[in-house]
């Protein structure tokens, strides 16, 4: 198993706040470009944001053309970290003393639990009133942002190796901490290719064990830039299967008799010997053809997750949990994700 670039061993506040900075340095080490980037993607204002020297020449001014001009602009992020509550306003305000006057200054609140609109309404009015002469833009961000955000940026990059191990270190870290807690509207969705019709038939999707590692609620099969199905998953079995002597050897508890007939059966169809897997058995009835596609150049690497709260808002289906799963299937069928 690889080295996660990112501590697991501590849920403390300071450890946290450790490891996003470790994140923003990699990033900023990797390319001041990307570091540039996921500053202005979190910022709430949605302001330039200038983390290095810009070279200029023939600066027009008051006194005349300059030849050659190198400026440096000012900044201040300053970062309050919070598990999963939220800082006491009056105490977060405080922090507004140590920004100036001329330079750019952000401070973010970064939690699992983001303040109300009408708590970031009272925060940037204590900041005007508190500190009249000072600019500073307030940012309520959850653990989830910087995650999505660092997403963009690789898939903006995506031949850029150290860019996606630096992604997939950080969000796992996040969500094996549980400083993400989104997987009532998560979906999962998994490339088939070649497999598809047996996957269909089957109703079933195999992968290692140690793959998925986030927590979801609803399950898709992909293929040819569309997520074509839509269900839960009735259950996960790790097993091994010899295929001469037609024998199933299950590793793991809490199974059906007919969830172990069907992945039989489904095996015996697929006709090859497997270890080291895990199956995702999917419901037989409440499994639905949906056609939730893809609006970019290419295909997937690998597996992906969807917070379907990003695609239907409209609808007004606030508690996903609550909903019927074919209800969903028909919305995503007009919905389009990059």
């Amino acid at each position: 198993m690889r080295i996660s670039q990112f501590q697991k061993y501590s849920q403390k506040e300071n450890t946290v706040t450790n490891n996003i900075l470790l994140m923003l340095s990699r990033l900023n080490d990797l390319k001041v470009e990307y570091y540039k980037s996921i500053i202005e993607k979190l910022s709430d204002g949605g302001q330039s944001y200038e983390p290095q020297a810009n070279f200029l020449q023939q600066v027009g001014s008051n006194r005349g053309i300059i030849d050659g001009f190198i400026e440096v602009k000012a900044s201040k992020i300053v970062i309050e970290t919070k598990l999963s509550q939220r800082e006491l306003i009056k105490k977060l305000t405080k922090y507004g003393a140590v920004f100036k006057k001329g330079v750019q200054n952000q401070l973010w609140h970064l939690s699992s639990n983001c303040y109300s609109d009408e708590e970031v309404e009272i925060i940037n009015d204590k900041l005007k009133k508190e500190y009249p002469e000072i600019p500073i833009e307030f940012n309520n961000l959850l653990f989830l942002n910087l995650i999505e955000n660092l997403e963009e940026i690789y898939e903006e990059n995506v031949h850029d190796y150290e860019l996606k191990l630096l992604y997939e270190d950080f969000r796992d870290y996040c969500y094996e901490e549980r400083l993400v807690n989104d997987s009532a509207y998560k979906l999962l969705f998994v490339p088939t290719g070649w497999s598809y019709e047996w996957n269909l038939k089957h109703k079933m999707y195999f992968c290692p064990i140690n793959w998925h590692k986030q927590e979801f609620s609803y399950f898709g099969l992909y293929k040819s830039k569309s997520v074509r199905s839509f269900s839960k998953v009735e259950n996960v079995i790790e097993a091994d299967y010899d295929f001469p002597s037609k024998t199933l050897s299950v590793k793991t508890k809490n199974h059906t008799d007919r969830q172990i007939e069907r992945l039989e059966l489904a095996l015996l169809n697929y006709g090859e010997s497997q270890s080291g897997l895990k199956y995702y058995i999917l419901p037989e009835d409440e499994f639905y053809i949906t056609d939730f596609k893809k609006d970019s150049k290419g295909g997937i690497q690998g597996f992906r997750y969807k917070d379907l709260r990003h695609f239907i808002k409209e609808e007004n289906l606030v508690h996903l949990e609550n909903q019927n799963t074919e209800r969903i299937a028909e919305i995503l069928k007009n919905k389009i994700w990059k």
